[in-house]
């Protein structure tokens, strides 16, 4: 309404030229022990070595300890005016971005050496007629950091790169700091590479590689049965097994302290306007170009460990973790008579702990991974139908005739499984039967089981709902495919071929999740389909 600018940037970015190592060494080999077992034994050494960047032009870590240039300052400045939760010796704005140097060229550092064992065998007993096949085998897969997508490829340039922010007030609106037509009246700022040392992008928010990242590895094991049956089929049973260790998660490090917040399972106003109320701010003058330079300040942002930053988060803690158990059976007929099929059951589940309920949480929370599908089933046909040259039906008519109703194979694939976990935000429960149901657009579960009122919503507190609940998911897919292929042999060297296909044959949706945010005027509902509709397609194709 005051047709004043909210938020905005100007971004200057630089350019980087990064890289990293990894070599590895192994030995492996197959022990014919008898004609009936075979041992598959080996061993990997691995070494992972740190990204660098050519010109130093990166971030290398965040001390913790060494006070910032502004430190006397504002701590002169918060003696005069400090707050009750907070004494004038305890406030402090230590803390500040490293950088890479001549001598100190590594962005972060590695362990020096892992050794990964691996080991299997086969068996097929003589006691089962030589018609069963028992295989297993378990091993360690360590994950390079460098070289996978939870890894610290990423190379920081905070300092080198430079976004110049809109600050629109310093004082709640009471007054504008930028309008539409003037938004940067301090000008555009220029990067300033690593000159600044600990005052780099003070008042900002800011990110850092962890220093001494652990690589992920991966525990894995696995039992399978297999056994050939008449009419050439086969059937497998297997349970396969993995354990991941040391997989990334990325604290949030400026969190207001728990003995701060409310613990009440209700919208606790005291404490959200004591949090948020407007304190006078020790900082003042000391952060230009930010929106901690304003005369005042919320209260919160004092009890923030590190109130001369916006935003601290440290990239690759990597403590998380996940278990993963599934038994799979397939059943396959091999392609006889013109006929094939092939049939997978999947019923698994996955455990996680990769994230945090509260940032203050000293432990992360375990929970459905968000991956996790516990069953699934995949079906798949193709049949040559019986009709023309050298088939049971028309093989007499005439090579015209032959030609019009023989080479037509029809095939399908169905696929089945259940949704994601739904994935809850910090609400207020009542507890109750939810009786969902994924399909029911207008109302997928009782809505009111939830406070639904924006004036009572949960804020500054602890946390206890959890985000996930294995019973709780989004629609899961129920599709079918279907195809129709038609060969002709025109001449010996020549062939033409015709596909129809159809995907999602019978145009069955399948849904997004329903919106949960209580607030929402769309909460419960469904709003969004997750797949495509039915599509067709037709091909010509001739080969010669």
């Amino acid at each position: 309404m005051l047709g004043l600018p909210t938020g905005g940037s100007f971004d200057l970015n630089a350019t980087q030229t990064a890289q990293n190592g990894y070599y590895a060494i192994f030995f492996h080999d197959d022990f014919r022990l008898r004609t009936n077992l075979t041992l598959n034994l080996g061993i990997r050494y691995e070494r992972d070595l740190p990204t660098t960047e050519r010109f130093n032009r990166s971030v290398s870590g965040f001390d913790f300890n060494s006070p910032s240039q502004i430190s006397a300052q504002a701590a002169a400045a918060y003696a005069r005016n400090p707050i009750p939760e907070l004494a004038p010796n305890q406030f402090k704005t230590n803390g500040g971005l490293l950088f890479a140097g001549p001598g100190n060229r590594d962005l972060y550092e590695t362990k020096a050496r892992y050794f990964s064992p691996r080991f299997g065998f086969a068996w097929k007993p003589q006691l089962w007629g030589g018609k069963t096949v028992v295989r297993g085998g378990t091993g360690v897969f360590i994950f390079p950091i460098g070289m996978t997508p939870n890894g610290l490829t990423g190379v920081i340039q905070t300092g080198f790169s430079q976004s110049t922010q809109v600050v629109p007030t310093l004082n709640s609106y009471l007054t504008p700091a930028a309008t539409l037509s003037n938004p940067f009246p301090n000008g555009i700022e220029q990067p300033t590479g690593s000159t600044l040392g600990l005052a780099t992008f003070l008042g900002r928010a800011i990110s850092f590689n962890v220093q001494e990242p652990a690589n992920a590895y991966s525990v894995r094991w696995n039992l399978d049965l297999q056994r050939q049956l008449p009419g050439n089929t086969v059937l497998e049973a297997g349970y396969i097994g993995n354990h991941s260790v040391h997989l990334r998660v990325d604290s949030q490090l400026d969190f207001v302290a728990r003995q701060y917040l409310s613990t009440s399972p209700v919208r606790d106003q005291t404490v959200i306007d004591r949090l948020t109320a407007n304190v006078v701010n020790p900082l003042a003058g000391l952060l230009p170009g930010t929106n901690l330079n304003g005369s005042t300040i919320q209260r919160q942002l004092l009890l923030d460990p590190f109130p001369h930053l916006s935003g601290v988060t440290a990239l690759g803690n990597y403590d998380g973790s996940s278990h993963f158990h599934m038994l799979q059976v397939r059943v396959e007929k091999r392609f006889s008579h013109g006929f094939q099929f092939l049939g997978n059951y999947l019923y698994s589940k996955l455990i996680e702990k990769r994230s945090r309920l509260n940032n203050s949480d000293p432990y992360l929370e375990k929970r459905i991974a968000d991956e996790d599908r516990p069953q699934r089933l995949v079906v798949s046909a193709s049949w040559e139908l019986p009709f023309g040259k050298r088939k049971p039906f028309g093989s007499a008519l005439h090579p015209v005739w032959q030609k019009v109703i023989g080479g037509w194979t029809v095939n399908t694939i169905y696929t089945t499984q259940p949704g994601q976990p739904l994935s809850w935000g910090n609400v207020i429960y009542y507890g109750g039967d939810l009786r969902l149901d994924p399909r029911r657009i207008d109302g997928a579960f009782d809505t009111t089981r939830f406070n639904t009122n924006s004036q009572q919503q949960l804020a500054s507190n602890v946390r206890t709902f959890p985000t996930r609940f294995a019973n709780l998911r989004a629609d899961g897919a129920n599709n079918i495919d279907f195809s129709v292929i038609k060969e002709t042999q025109i001449r010996e060297k020549l062939r033409l071929q015709y596909r129809c296909e159809f995907f999602n044959f019978f145009n069955h949706p399948s849904f997004n999740a329903p919106e949960l945010s209580p607030t929402n005027s769309n909460f419960g509902r469904i709003t969004s389909q997750a797949n495509l509709p039915r599509s067709t397609q037709m091909a010509l194709r001739l080969v010669w």
